[in-house]
């Protein structure tokens, strides 16, 4: 074979060499691209569904303070300053901030101490300050607790049989287990809408607000 034939042969070798090499790359760059923009979409959508957590206040709740020795009043499903002050009694005594809002942490530490059959709560305490109950929460809303809402709504004498809060409204159910009822917080406390939130003025709320808080 002559030399320059050789030359020539060589350098198309070369070429395909180097042609192979740009395309493992190129290859290699896109896997990374693609694993790394799922990563983040997974992060994303775990991040928000802890954020939307919310937790319904109900008579099951109540006989659950009870059990654990908190003393939350009567099991009647009727809720007010003594289930305060027996959320604010159990969070003492787990070692979270006593607000008395029944929120994912302090629903999460009650689940656990059920499974558990301890009575948390310390039985010679017999009174607890609730002065923390009707605070402004740290984000500007009013307090979601029962005798926060109860300063909100309408009458006077209703008496609330379950609750729940989310993005600034709270809803849920009266004593008598049918009546319905939304507030809005606004500058620290709960208020009945002007305009009837489950009719034109219900864009934009929180589905479960919507579930507990118009008839079906």
């Amino acid at each position: 074979m002559s030399r320059s034939r050789i030359a020539a042969t060589a350098i198309a070798l070369t070429a395909l060499a180097l042609g192979a090499a740009a395309c493992s790359s190129s290859d290699s760059d896109a896997d990374t691209t693609t694993t790394s923009t799922t990563e983040a979409t997974s992060t994303t959508a775990a991040s928000g569904a802890e954020t939307a957590a919310t937790v319904r206040f109900d008579r099951v709740v109540q006989q659950e303070l009870a059990d654990l020795g908190c003393d939350p009043g009567a099991i009647d499903g009727t809720f007010g300053p003594e289930t305060d002050a027996a959320v604010a009694r159990f969070q003492t005594s787990s070692g979270l901030t006593a607000d008395s809002r029944f929120g994912p942490k302090t629903a999460a530490a009650l689940t656990k101490a059920v499974e558990a059959g301890i009575a948390v709560c310390k039985q010679t305490s017999t009174t607890t300050t609730t002065s923390k109950t009707t605070t402004t929460a740290a984000n500007g809303e009013a307090p979601c607790t029962a005798t926060a809402l109860l300063k909100g709504l309408p009458a006077e004498g209703e008496q609330i049989g379950s609750y729940v809060c989310s993005g600034g409204y709270a809803a849920g159910t009266l004593k008598d287990g049918t009546t319905k009822f939304i507030l809005q917080s606004n500058n620290g406390t709960w208020f009945a809408p002007s305009q009837d939130p489950c009719g034109s003025a219900s864009a934009g709320l929180p589905p479960v607000i919507l579930e507990d808080g118009c008839s079906a």
